[in-house]
């Protein structure tokens, strides 16, 4: 890889050598998750059976070194290591991952949220040493580095089928129905924020053929809803510095996800004077590199 990061603190670069950390090339566990395939034994006959397959997490593993001019600088490199390899995050009180974030050989920006489970890193010279950092991902999804944003406007298709030749089409057709690109290889999980004033939305990806409603309405510009399909939370704030109030009982329908390529989405309501809209907020996800 080009380089890396755990959270702020860059643990290689291949070009800038002068930074005192460096990854060697064998990394473990970007190429893909984990894969869960339960059995059981078939009573009395020959076989098994497979219930599911799915994937798990990623257990990520690094092999590096640490290097000085000096013994001084060394331990200072490695104390900041120690700070930031070995740490377990409660900033609040509630545990929160570390971001992994590095740049591939062909320069995908990727990162995944980490949690440590050893860092192996032995006093063993004064002027350098390796560790070996094992983490895990519980994602199975590489994510870009890059968020991307859409805002989408209600839609405001009509009409209806007439049986009989005319010289104009009065078929149903909608002037604001989105096409957003998830160039990853793999399905993308959005967060979506319906902002007011709008009445019911319902939203649907017309590429999966998947669709969501809202049974709520949004009365004033300031008001919003947050769906998050990858928490599967449902959350109205009355404001912008509102807190959160759930609202998971009003929604019904599909948790869709954005698939590898293009995605057709339709934002549809039941007042279409309503001046509303939607934001779509995504990175494109791949399953390893």
């Amino acid at each position: 890889m080009k380089n890396a990061y755990l959270n702020s603190t860059q643990i290689h670069d291949s070009v800038n050598t002068s930074i005192g950390f460096s990854i060697k090339p064998l990394v473990q566990g970007l190429e893909a998750p984990t894969i869960r395939l339960p059995s059981f034994e078939r009573p009395n006959v020959d076989g098994a059976f497979v219930p599911n397959h799915l994937y798990g997490g990623r257990p990520i593993t690094l092999e590096g070194n640490v290097s000085g001019s000096g013994s001084m600088i060394t331990y200072r490199t490695r104390r900041r290591t120690l700070e930031n390899l070995a740490s377990i995050y409660r900033p609040t009180g509630v545990l929160q991952p570390i971001v992994f974030k590095f740049k591939t050989m062909d320069d995908l920006e990727l990162q995944c949220d980490i949690y440590v489970r050893k860092l192996k890193f032995p006093d063993a010279l004064l002027t350098g040493g390796s560790y070996v950092l094992d983490m895990f991902a519980p994602d199975i999804r590489l994510l870009s580095q890059e968020l991307y944003s859409q805002q989408i406007s209600i839609f405001s298709g009509g009409g209806m089928p007439i049986d009989m030749p005319i010289d104009m089409s009065m078929a149903a057709g909608g002037l604001t129905e989105t096409t957003i690109n998830n160039a990853g290889d793999i399905t993308s999980q959005p967060l979506i924020t319906v902002v007011g004033p709008i009445e019911d939305p319902t939203v649907s990806n017309q590429t999966t053929s998947d669709s969501f409603a809202i049974d709520y309405t949004l009365t004033l510009s300031t008001e919003r809803i947050e769906i998050d399909v990858e928490t599967r939370t449902v959350l109205y704030f009355a404001s912008a510095s509102a807190v959160g109030v759930n609202i998971r009982d009003k929604f019904s329908g599909d948790w869709w996800e954005l698939r590898s390529g293009n995605n057709s989405i339709k934002l549809v309501v039941a007042d279409t004077t309503d001046t509303g809209y939607m934001t779509i907020n995504w990175r494109n996800a791949y399953l390893g590199v």
